[in-house]
């Protein structure tokens, strides 16, 4: 059997990774020097994926972004394991009693994808948070680096942690150190590691046998969602991510004798 086939979904899915890290508009040539694969092979593989809904092409920059497919066919899967529809009034109500954004994220390789927001009851809100963030630097993402294998973990560093603003943690033990405050604690904060002027809070949402499934968040700018404000935070999160994992798990009916 041929690799040809094999080979151009392993490169499809290389392009699709490096537009999802660099957060898109990327030009034929930036993903060639950055992939180390010809031009006309990522024209040959972007003609593809734009035809299937999974990349956009700007029509003034002719540069290039994830499509909306993409935001379908993961929805798609959250929606087959009921995660959405389960979070989303739990979300509406965390919002109603912290007056700021919420939002559930999931962790997708090296990124916190954001796949619901709910906002809050003030005219001037943060952006829209949908989309992947880095792990490093946003409190999901904490979240999600907490609970990971020494081995994944590891390799993670191994990567570096650039730094996203002059608050960024981007050595490895200082890292470490939070991630154990993490645990220890419940719950992540991001105090403007992220973006100037955005402060958030996360909780892990867990299965019975504690694996983390997903991250429970708020997110709003520093002058409002401030370490003071947040301090009720995470009893307030945690009681809720409890709700929503029972809600997730299959009903339990004994021993049948």
């Amino acid at each position: 059997m041929s690799k040809m086939p094999v080979q151009s979904v392993d490169r499809a899915v290389a392009i699709l990774n490096a537009l999802s890290a660099r957060k898109g508009h990327l030009g034929v040539t930036e993903l060639s020097n950055e992939l180390d694969l010809h031009k006309s092979t990522i024209h040959r593989l972007l003609v593809s994926l734009k035809q299937g809904g999974l990349v956009e092409r700007d029509a003034k920059s002719r540069k290039y972004r994830l499509g909306i497919r993409l935001v379908e066919l993961g929805y798609s899967v959250l929606n087959s394991r009921g995660l959405p529809q389960v979070a989303l009034p739990y979300l509406h109500y965390l919002a109603d009693e912290v007056k700021e954004v919420t939002y559930l994220a999931v962790q997708d390789g090296d990124r916190a994808l954001n796949v619901l927001q709910v906002p809050g009851p003030h005219l001037v809100q943060s952006v829209s948070w949908l989309g992947s963030g880095s792990l490093h630097s946003t409190s999901t993402g904490k979240v999600f680096l907490a609970h990971m294998s020494e081995e994944d973990l590891n390799s993670f560093l191994g990567k570096g942690l650039p730094a996203k603003t002059k608050d960024t943690i981007t050595d490895a033990g200082e890292l470490r150190a939070e991630l154990e405050r993490v645990r220890e604690q419940g719950f992540a904060t991001n105090w403007e590691e992220d973006q100037e002027g955005i402060n958030a809070v996360a909780v892990p949402i867990r299965k019975s046998d504690g694996t983390v499934i997903a991250a429970m968040g708020v997110v709003g700018p520093s002058y409002r969602l401030t370490r003071e404000k947040a301090t009720g935070f995470p009893a307030i999160m945690m009681g809720l991510a409890r709700e929503v994992a029972q809600k997730l798990e299959p009903p339990s009916f004994g021993v049948l004798v």
